[in-house]
């Protein structure tokens, strides 16, 4: 098994950093737009479609937590080589974090959020009272048994007494850090080798390294099939209500885009339990599921936050342009 040295690992952290940080740049600026069209009362086009926008600001926020959630789990941040902690930050509670906030809290609010946007975009502005408030409301709701099941996954190791280390199943099931790379902390014993289990050079508690318990990976993919059932459910009824066919082609492409990246997504996280940290192959798997998200983020948001964002921009453009010329739309 090819291993990657550290320098190598670091430069991919950096390249996660990056994505990350672009990201949360972007989700940003749509959650900032967004907001300004739901808060203003000088813009007729934006009013007409404002019952939407703050649920769309906050699918942003949770966009932005989305991607920031993933820097729990980097080692060059909060890992035995930290850049920021010498010797590491506490890397074992990070990984429970990030297993808990990415995968139990961000990732299904985020989708629910836009499944729920969808919904009532179908249903129509007076299907309901108050349709930000309830639009949130239930992607809370029904995040709740996702975050329950997801922070069982986090702390099972904590909450049940087992030989993981002994038993390779129950480790790549229920742990989400590796702490048997002990090579990997500038701990070795005689000859270069890993100290042995007893040996009083062996690693600490801080040299660990996150994955992607099995147990994890599961939840989501049971709460990603219930969800996409759904989501193709509520896009369909889109698809046949519409009667411009460009529409209907963007619907069917935000479909196939979603359908593919959860897909790819999930089985990146999947296979890594063949490898270790410092592997090639856990590392590529580690690269390709955050691409994945990162994909599913930014299509979701261009679809249902950024493209309307731009389509309400021009058409207050072309409203203010045939006011200018005298043959602006009676309000």
């Amino acid at each position: 098994m090819v291993q990657l040295d550290q320098v190598i690992v670091n430069g991919i952290d950096w390249g996660i950093i990056g994505v990350a940080g672009v990201l949360v740049l972007v989700s940003t600026v749509g959650a900032f737009l967004s907001f300004r069209y739901s808060s203003s009362k000088r813009r007729p086009v934006a009013r007409e479609f404002n019952y939407l926008w703050r649920a769309r600001a906050f699918t942003e926020v949770l966009a932005v937590g989305y991607a920031a959630s993933h820097l729990l789990r980097l080692q060059l941040l909060w890992g035995p080589a930290s850049i920021i902690v010498d010797g590491g930050l506490h890397p074992t509670t990070l990984c429970r974090v990030y297993i808990a906030a990415t995968y139990g809290i961000f990732e299904p609010g985020f989708l629910l959020l836009a499944l729920f946007a969808c919904l009532y975009s179908v249903q129509g502005r007076d299907s309901a009272k108050n349709p930000n408030f309830n639009i949130v409301l239930f992607a809370a709701g029904f995040s709740l048994p996702s975050l329950a099941a997801q922070l069982v996954a986090a702390l099972f190791t904590r909450i049940f007494e087992l030989d993981y280390d002994g038993n390779h199943m129950l480790g790549i099931l229920f742990s989400a850090y590796n702490d048997q790379l002990p090579q990997h902390c500038g701990l070795t014993g005689p000859g270069g080798a890993p100290p042995l289990p007893d040996s009083p050079v062996a690693a600490p508690s801080d040299c660990a390294f996150c994955v992607f318990p099995l147990l994890s990976t599961f939840i989501s993919a049971a709460f990603c099939g219930v969800y996409l059932l759904g989501f193709l459910a509520v896009t369909q009824r889109i698809i046949g209500s519409v009667i411009n066919k460009a529409l209907a082609r963007r619907v069917r492409v935000l479909q196939a885009l979603t359908v593919s990246w959860i897909v790819v997504s999930l089985a990146c996280r999947g296979c890594t339990v063949l490898f270790e940290p410092f592997g090639l192959g856990f590392e590529i798997l580690r690269v390709a599921h955050m691409l994945a998200v990162v994909a599913l983020v930014v299509t979701l948001e261009w679809f249902l936050v950024l493209k309307p964002v731009w389509d309400t921009h021009e058409a207050e453009r072309t409203l203010k342009r045939l006011e200018k010329n005298g043959t602006g739309l009676p309000m």
